[in-house]
């Protein structure tokens, strides 16, 4: 709500954080935050500078070919909450257990992540979350 309320904030807000994504190179969050950003200019679009500086990083997105590496924007909520139980000695249905979760749902959660990660293994996905700073060293 507060979004509409205070468009200049909620547009220079997404800026940074779209400036952020692209150094971490994850363009699927830029892009899904600059759709956010395109959104409220259509909305409001006398924000003066911002409709300037939007436009620059939209320029520099569309010159950014391919999905980019995978980020913490590529997984859902019950995915990120999964992720650090990885890291244990849990097994599946374990971790489903204290998610409170199915075990189906568990494992489609840790299959997502795997594929998001781009891993085949559990030790892969743990070291790559590791390497996007997804978990703590």
């Amino acid at each position: 709500m507060l979004t509409y309320a205070v468009p200049h904030l909620a547009i220079q807000f997404r800026i940074e954080l779209i400036r952020v994504h692209l150094a971490l190179s994850d363009l699927a969050g830029a892009r899904t935050l600059m759709r956010e950003v395109d959104e409220l200019l259509q909305r409001r679009p006398k924000m003066g500078v911002l409709v300037d500086q939007a436009g620059e990083l939209r320029a520099r997105l569309s010159r950014r070919r391919g999905p980019g590496g995978p980020g913490a924007s590529s997984l859902t909520a019950a995915e990120l909450r999964l992720l650090p139980l990885l890291t244990t000695h849990m097994s599946i249905p374990e971790i489903a257990a204290g998610l409170f979760v199915s075990p189906n749902t568990a494992k489609t959660h840790a299959v997502s992540i795997y594929r998001k990660l781009g891993a085949s293994t559990r030790t892969q996905a743990v070291t790559r979350a590791r390497e996007l700073g997804l978990l703590d060293g």
